[in-house]
């Protein structure tokens, strides 16, 4: 019922209609009780003002009388005359009642019965005024006067001598105004009706009128462009109000045409923005991406080329252009022209180009066996469209535009802006993370101070090296170089200094070497090569002549003027007659390294069957010394704090692991930290036992103090993939109550995972369970970047190798900013290692890194910090 009622009054003439009868009735019901009321009122005051002036008339006529001195028989024809005028008169009666005092003088005379009203006169000497029995009572006390007291000789002055009695019938008068009444509250009723009634139809006839023009101009819209017939014709309403709606409707109909879309545009522009999800293959091949953006452009709009322009390294102006086909020489040449003039000329943005005088222009085709028309200027700048920004945004992006074929109408180019718009961003945030995937790329496999390759990828270089020796059955040489005393340069002349003296020794290397040997910076002032074919005497002769060139090299201190020279000390190992693996071989040349040290430095040593004897009885003892520590049980977890560099205080610590030895000798126990052993637990197959025993025992620790905060886990990939290891770390996590969201996994490159995809499955698997994952120092390899593109990572900590060399070296510097950057597109918390210093842990505030560690944080120990 209420649903049909609402239908019911969607109609205007229902509407008009109902508020007619409503307000009529209103008013009809108003105006009936106002004019009752207001009749009733004139009658009664009616009736009380001619009752006053009887009863002042009779006392006065009486009074007049009186004075003449009347006797009984007078007073009682006055009586009997106004008896006699009271009968005759239906409406009015008037009666005189004798007081008691009047009685008792003159006697009684015939008068009517004293009523209530009469009685109360006597009583309170006033005039009364009252309804009784449907008439009007006037109830006036005649009081003597001084006059009075010569005939009334017993009265005194104010006693009532009588009462005057008025009464008055309104119900003759009541019938005559109830006939009138409902004579004019028909009227009311009925006007107010009819005239509603009758607007409506007038009105119900006009707006049908009217909305079926409107309808039958709405019908014939069928594309954005037919909305200007709304606007060039006029339909009249009858009603200046309606007519102004129309006007209002044809007025929406011009702005809609300037702002409405067509159905080709929309599903253009949908198809576009489906585009603008960023991608790694996207970032891979950024520019073959715009060249399908492009492509998609044309189908809607025909456009010669989109170009993009970057600021680079703040003194370089880059222009990328994408052309649909090959354009000709003398179009890229007239295209070069005019960019120039608007960068330049023609004030594109001067306060951040000024100062900016080079500038370079990269043409790309999208088709190549399609040919562009030879343009002329106008063509190129008659439809162009562009948005300029202020300042450059991420990648170095200040502006991006199209070229047009055709003109643009209003429309489309609204579309083309809001298209631009976002495409500037897309294509920065693209360029911006190719360029920085791209550096550290680079800086995965190279040295950021020698460009050389890094410690990482040599020993790839070094495996696979090991492997084509077994195919081919050739012997080579690894060549290990130590400067001597490299430290007191450092120190004499300072870090920079050191750095130069460094690059340039890189150099002399590289210039020594044969084209086919692997040169690589090891760490600090540590250099390793390969050396493909070599057997020891070669390998002698090449590594000699490097230690002479070397000895031979001077470089000039600016400051002192001094020029300063270095020694070197060389171990050399030939696979296979020193070792059986590369990892024996590398340990072998790095001990034959150190025993040239022991010999007096500047000296090279090839390893002898003896020395090979010696360095694997060591290692022998070491792999004892892991074995009892398993059996004994006597690995002993440590940990270092984590900070929040915006709070300063303690929110995760990393979890350590050390061995403890007993002194023989008696004293404190030995702690042997994990960089002393982990290779020779991984060498012999027991790193995962290890890993699992350390974390059953900081387990333990953590529920039995009740530590709340993250805990970072080192763990070795491979560990992951051992049998029955992802199933002891959720039985542990439930054997101690753990909640498994504040365990973060690292996953170190203390081993090549070659089953990359196996390893994925076990990461998913622990992170299905509540675990998260780190990826350590980050930068440092290859591998980084493959766990951060196919693994749930929560954590990226920054190589500590890079935060050292924060302010001296411009390439560690370029590393951490862009590992910062990609961590923030990527939505992935950052930590810094190593940090030494309140001076590094400052700057890493200012380059927005999250958490940081390092000795001058807190050092590593069996307690949690606070």
């Amino acid at each position: 019922m209420p649903l049909k009622l609402s239908q019911f009054f969607k109609r205007l003439d229902r509407f008009i209609l109902c508020i007619a009868v409503s307000t009529s009735v209103a008013i009809a019901v108003i105006s009936a009780y106002l004019l009752y009321n207001f009749g009733n009122k004139i009658i009664n005051t009616g009736a009380t003002t001619t009752s006053s002036y009887m009863a002042d008339q009779t006392f006065n006529t009486m009074y007049q009388i009186m004075k003449r001195g009347w006797d009984e028989k007078q007073v009682e024809g006055f009586i009997g005359a106004l008896k006699k005028s009271s009968k005759s008169e239906k409406m009015v009666g008037v009666s005189i009642f004798r007081g008691a005092i009047v009685k008792k003088q003159f006697g009684t005379v015939l008068q009517p019965k004293e009523n209530s009203i009469v009685k109360k006169a006597f009583e309170t000497k006033s005039i009364i005024h009252k309804t009784l029995n449907g008439k009007e009572i006037y109830a006036y006390p005649l009081l003597a006067k001084s006059m009075c007291l010569r005939c009334h000789t017993m009265a005194k002055d104010g006693d009532v001598n009588g009462v005057i009695e008025v009464s008055f019938n309104t119900a003759s008068l009541t019938d005559k105004f109830k006939i009138y009444y409902f004579f004019i509250l028909f009227l009311i009723f009925i006007l107010p009706i009819s005239g509603g009634v009758f607007v409506t139809l007038i009105l119900r006839r006009s707006i049908k009128h009217g909305i079926e023009s409107i309808n039958k101009e709405v019908e014939n819209i069928k594309t954005v462009k037919d909305l200007k017939s709304l606007d060039t014709k006029f339909i009249d309403l009858k009603f200046e109000e309606f007519n102004q709606i129309y006007k209002g409707v044809s007025g929406l109909s011009a702005r809609l045409r300037d702002i409405a879309v067509d159905k080709d545009v929309l599903e253009f522009e949908i198809k576009l923005l489906e585009r603008f999800i960023i991608t790694s293959e996207v970032v891979k091949d950024w520019k073959e991406h715009v060249f399908n953006l492009l492509i998609e452009m044309n189908n809607i709009i025909k456009v010669y080329n989109v170009f993009s322009i970057f600021i680079q390294d703040e003194n370089l102006i880059e222009i990328e252009v994408f052309w649909k086909g090959e354009p000709t020489e003398k179009t890229k040449k007239l295209f070069d022209k005019l960019i120039y003039q608007s960068i330049y000329h023609n004030g594109l943005s001067s306060f951040f180009i000024k100062g900016i005088e080079n500038h370079e222009i990269f043409h790309n085709i999208a088709d190549k066996d399609s040919k562009l028309p030879e343009l002329c200027e106008e063509d190129l700048s008659v439809q162009t469209k562009k948005v300029i920004l202020d300042t450059p945004r991420i990648g170095g992006i200040v502006g991006i535009g199209i070229q047009a074929e055709e003109s643009i109408d209003t429309v489309r180019e609204l579309v083309i802006s809001s298209v631009l718009a976002t495409l500037l961003n897309v294509i920065g945030s693209i360029k911006a993370i190719y360029k920085y995937t791209q550096e550290l790329e680079y800086y995965a496999t190279r040295d950021g101070l020698t460009s050389l390759y890094n410690q990482r990828v040599f020993m790839e270089f070094l495996h696979y090296e090991v492997e084509r020796s077994k195919r081919n059955n050739n012997p080579f040489g690894l060549v290990f170089i130590d400067f001597d005393n490299f430290k007191l340069i450092n120190d004499m002349y300072g870090h920079n200094f050191g750095d130069k003296f460094l690059k340039a020794i890189a150099d002399i290397l590289e210039k020594e070497k044969r084209s086919e040997d692997i040169l690589a910076r090891y760490g600090g002032d540590e250099f390793v090569m390969i050396l493909p074919g070599a057997k020891e005497e070669q390998a002698y002769m090449i590594s000699n002549k490097i230690r002479e060139s070397i000895k031979k090299f001077l470089l000039l201190d600016s400051n002192t003027q001094k020029s300063v020279g270095a020694t070197v000390s060389v171990g050399i190992a030939v696979y296979p007659y020193s070792a059986a693996d590369e990892k024996d071989l590398f340990l072998l040349a790095d001990n034959m390294m150190y025993k040239a040290k022991k010999m007096g430095k500047d000296t090279v040593y090839v390893a002898k069957e003896e020395d090979a004897i010696s360095v694997y009885k060591e290692v022998s003892e070491k792999s004892k010394m892991v074995l009892n520590a398993l059996e004994q049980d006597i690995i002993l977890p440590y940990f270092q704090p984590i900070i929040d560099l915006n709070t300063g205080g303690v929110i995760a610590h990393e979890l350590l692991m050390r061995i403890k030895l007993e002194n023989i000798k008696g004293g404190l126990p030995s702690i042997i930290s994990a960089g002393e052993f982990i290779e020779i637990a991984e060498n012999i197959g027991v790193a995962h036992k290890l890993d699992l025993m350390l974390l059953e025992k900081a387990f333990q620790k953590i529920k039995e103090e009740n530590y709340k905060s993250d805990m970072f886990i080192n763990l070795s990939p491979k560990s992951l993939i051992v049998t029955d290891y992802v199933k002891t770390v959720k039985r542990l996590s439930l054997k101690y109550n753990i909640d498994t969201s504040k365990i973060v996994f690292e996953l170190t490159e203390r081993e090549t995972v070659k089953n990359i995809t196996l390893l994925e499955k076990f990461v998913v698997n622990l992170k299905y369970e509540g675990f998260r994952f780190a990826v350590d120092d980050f930068g440092s390899g290859f591998s980084s970047f493959l766990y951060i593109k196919r693994f749930p990572i929560d954590f990226l900590k920054i190589d500590g190798e890079f935060i050292r060399g924060i302010f001296d070296d411009k390439m560690d510097r370029a590393v951490v900013v862009s590992s910062i950057s990609i961590a923030k597109e990527m939505g992935i918390k950052t930590i810094a290692e190593f940090i030494e210093s309140d001076e590094v842990l400052t700057e890493l505030k200012k380059l927005n890194v999250d958490y940081a560690q390092g000795f001058f944080i807190g050092i590593p120990s069996e307690n949690f910090s606070k």
